[in-house]
């Protein structure tokens, strides 16, 4: 009869043969995965920046709707890393800024010398927006202040860049623009486009030199 000490000895663990075949799996899953997250943290910063500047931009439109104002809600590119909207009808300059926005460190917006481009677009209450650049268009003139005090002291803000011109007209569809940002570390490039109607869209594709 089979003593209890004898079961006991038979209880044993993985052989080699079924650890080394896991071992394959796992291994064969990871090649299949590291491509994939490699590819995710890439992408992180400047998806995270282009995100954040889209929803910005979409929020100056909804405030030219709800305002109903007449001038418009500006929305300008400050300067190659920070951005903001300047609602011109409020009395004051410090109620007309709305708050400075900073890219993602690394991240910057690409300049551009394309005719009619410019630093700002202008959101209707309508929701349309025009471009400042485009002097044939009819659109009032840039906002020329968007940085006031301590934010020109507060590590730099406002002065990487300024003067340059980011917001360039595109041939398809007639009438939109796009902002180009740019990912210095990895040299992905992604654009904001802005249609006649008022709409942003992102690029979902990344673009290398």
């Amino acid at each position: 009869m089979k003593t209890e000490a004898s079961k006991r000895c038979r209880q044993t663990g993985f052989s080699l043969v079924e650890m080394m075949v896991v071992v394959a799996i796992v291994m064969i899953m990871a090649a299949v995965a590291l491509p994939n997250i490699s590819q995710y943290f890439r992408t992180y910063t400047i998806r995270g920046g282009s995100q954040a500047f889209a929803g910005e931009m979409q929020s100056a439109r909804s405030k030219g709707i709800m305002s109903n104002t007449n001038a418009g809600v500006s929305f300008v590119v400050v300067d190659r890393d920070s951005y903001r909207w300047v609602m011109e009808d409020l009395p004051t300059l410090a109620e007309q800024l709305g708050p400075l926005h900073d890219l993602p460190t690394g991240v910057e917006f690409e300049p551009t010398t394309a005719a009619n481009s410019g630093p700002s677009v202008r959101f209707t209450r309508l929701g349309s927006f025009c471009n400042p650049g485009d002097t044939s268009s009819g659109c009032a003139a840039a906002v020329a202040t968007v940085c006031t005090g301590p934010e020109m002291a507060a590590g730099g803000r406002c002065a990487y860049g300024t003067g340059l011109n980011f917001v360039e007209p595109v041939a398809t569809p007639s009438g939109a623009v796009e902002i180009m940002l740019h990912e210095r570390q990895t040299e992905l490039r992604t654009t904001v486009r802005l249609v006649p109607g008022g709409r942003v869209y992102q690029n979902p594709g990344w673009e290398t030199p």
